[in-house]
């Protein structure tokens, strides 16, 4: 029997959801919540309601699709949670430590899967950095460096673009280096935004030695997504967009080299493309919460996952309002 499925909220991430879920084989997307005005077609499988209460007690879904403004999540989830029904929330997962705390604590209780979308995670593209990291190929990691720019979107009002977006970069730090951030410094700026910073420039220190730049902003005509790794063997380089892979390798590096043992500097070497198959994060990302609630396995993206990222991306938020207001 197929897994029934709802997505309560239908702007743009909603209506992406909502398409791959009513062809993911599996389930079956028997309900879309939205109270405004529907911006696209919603699949025909799926009945259409203002009220998403109205549509959990009418379908009972076994799982829910949280895609609303953020500060709707906490309250949202957790009474989808009490239901017995599992939750995958889009990134950030709360306004707050609180709420978030609030939420895994929910899921915990009435044992229910809680996923939250860090999207980038799922790319094939991060995937194939962590590989290349897991399996030595970069011997110690020295940088991550994550650069995210981008037209304004005007969809945005209810945050800025350190919780909107650069959480996506925080998460797949994490998700590389198998750390946590000890230390984080950013200096921000609000150039289009009404209300929050549409800019940042972030230093991040992990407890497993590493240092993170993270350069995100909405300012730029052109959009970029990358992500590189710099260690003794080299550099790998990611493009969010393409899916494609590049190893810059150190030309010190010969068959002899022992990491962590003799690094003395790099000079260039050989560039080598990795070919990767190309697919859809967001499949990806639904096919492994599928699993995770068929299965009963832990969901690839926990909600400790999301409050590590929600954490540094507010400790980014302080650091860049409270050093401003000082100068």
């Amino acid at each position: 029997m197929a897994v029934k499925a709802c997505v309560i909220g239908m702007g743009n991430m909603g209506r992406h959801h909502a398409r791959v879920l009513s062809d993911l084989r599996g389930v079956t997307l028997v309900g879309v919540a939205e109270p405004g005005p529907l911006g696209g077609k919603v699949p025909d499988a799926a009945k259409v309601y203002e009220d998403y209460r109205v549509m959990l007690d009418e379908q009972k879904p076994d799982m829910v699709v949280i895609a609303v403004p953020t500060e709707l999540h906490m309250p949202i989830a957790c009474h989808a949670m009490e239901r017995g029904i599992h939750v995958l929330v889009e990134k950030p997962i709360a306004r707050n430590v609180e709420e978030a705390t609030l939420m895994i604590e929910t899921a915990k209780k009435h044992r229910v899967k809680l996923m939250v979308g860090h999207l980038e995670r799922f790319n094939p593209a991060v995937g194939e950095i962590k590989r290349c990291v897991a399996a030595g190929e970069l011997g110690r990691i020295f940088q991550l460096s994550a650069r995210r720019i981008s037209p304004f979107p005007a969809r945005i009002l209810d945050v800025g673009v350190i919780l909107d977006i650069a959480t996506h970069d925080i998460d797949a730090m994490h998700f590389i280096t198998g750390g946590r951030v000890s230390r984080a410094v950013a200096e921000t700026a609000r150039k289009a935004h009404k209300t929050c910073e549409d800019m940042v420039s972030a230093l991040l220190r992990f407890t497993t030695g590493e240092i993170g730049v993270i350069d995100v902003h909405w300012l730029s005509p052109q959009k970029i997504r990358q992500l590189s790794v710099v260690g003794e063997g080299g550099m790998v380089v990611a493009d969010y967009l393409s899916q494609d892979v590049f190893f810059y390798k150190n030309g010190r590096v010969n068959d002899t080299w022992i990491p962590a043992s003799n690094f003395s500097g790099a000079i260039e070497g050989d560039m080598v493309k990795t070919y990767i198959p190309k697919r859809e994060p967001l499949r990806i990302e639904h096919e492994q919460f599928l699993e995770s609630v068929v299965e009963d396995k832990i969901p690839y993206v926990t909600g400790e996952d999301g409050l590590a990222a929600l954490e540094v991306a507010l400790r980014l938020i302080d650091s860049g309002t409270n050093d401003g207001a000082r100068r």
